[in-house]
């Protein structure tokens, strides 16, 4: 399989005790993400307890804030190394809103197209076991596996045209600090690689 289209880069960071949405507010967020721009700052926020998102739709970004987590997601198709969500998140915990010390964990999310090469097979995903169930019409998969001390997922499912699949790759980091932010530019890409190489083994 190859990768045809990237669709989603993320970075959530999970936090040890709850966030505290009172100093979490639309202006705050906006001071620290706005460009200038009227038409790049349109956004919408949506609030509900436990929960605050502030989307961007001309600038296919969203940020959302969940009980003890963050997630920061680019949905403008573009490459990580091409992706400023890193510059994104490092803005938001390193404001006054969250309490970066108490991070426990963060992780990268990457959704992609990917589309099998020539002579695909069932069986290339699956198990002999189930590509043996008679008239299967699409299968996916879903492996959690441990590599260097980081704990990756990866699912794999059908879209329903032409034998494409939406893959999504997931890797987690239990530590209770961030590295830099170059470095975490770095590991952004880096994980990304290892997303297409995986999947270029299937």
């Amino acid at each position: 399989m190859k990768i045809e289209a990237v669709k989603n880069v993320n970075i959530t960071a999970l936090f040890a005790s709850p966030l505290n949405h009172l100093l979490i507010s639309q202006s705050g967020l906006l001071d620290l993400l706005k460009t200038g721009d009227e038409i790049k700052d349109k956004r919408t926020f949506v609030e509900a307890p436990g929960l605050k998102v502030l989307i961007f739709p001309n600038r296919k970004k969203d940020f959302v804030f969940e009980g003890t987590r963050i997630l920061v997601s680019d949905k403008s198709e573009v490459l990580p190394k091409e992706s400023d969500v890193v510059d994104d998140f490092e803005k938001i915990v390193n404001s006054d809103m969250v309490e970066k010390n108490k991070i426990a964990a963060y992780g990268f999310n990457y959704d992609a197209v990917v589309n099998p090469e020539n002579g695909f097979k069932i069986g290339d995903i699956v198990g002999s076991k189930i590509a043996g169930i008679q008239d299967i019409k699409s299968a996916g998969v879903s492996i959690l596996f441990e590599k260097g001390g980081t704990t990756y997922t990866l699912e794999i499912k059908p879209i329903g045209v032409e034998q494409k699949f939406v893959a999504h790759f997931n890797a987690h980091f239990s530590t209770n600090s961030l590295p830099s932010d170059e470095e975490l530019k770095g590991k952004i890409d880096k994980e990304f690689l290892e997303f297409r190489n995986i999947v270029g083994k299937i």
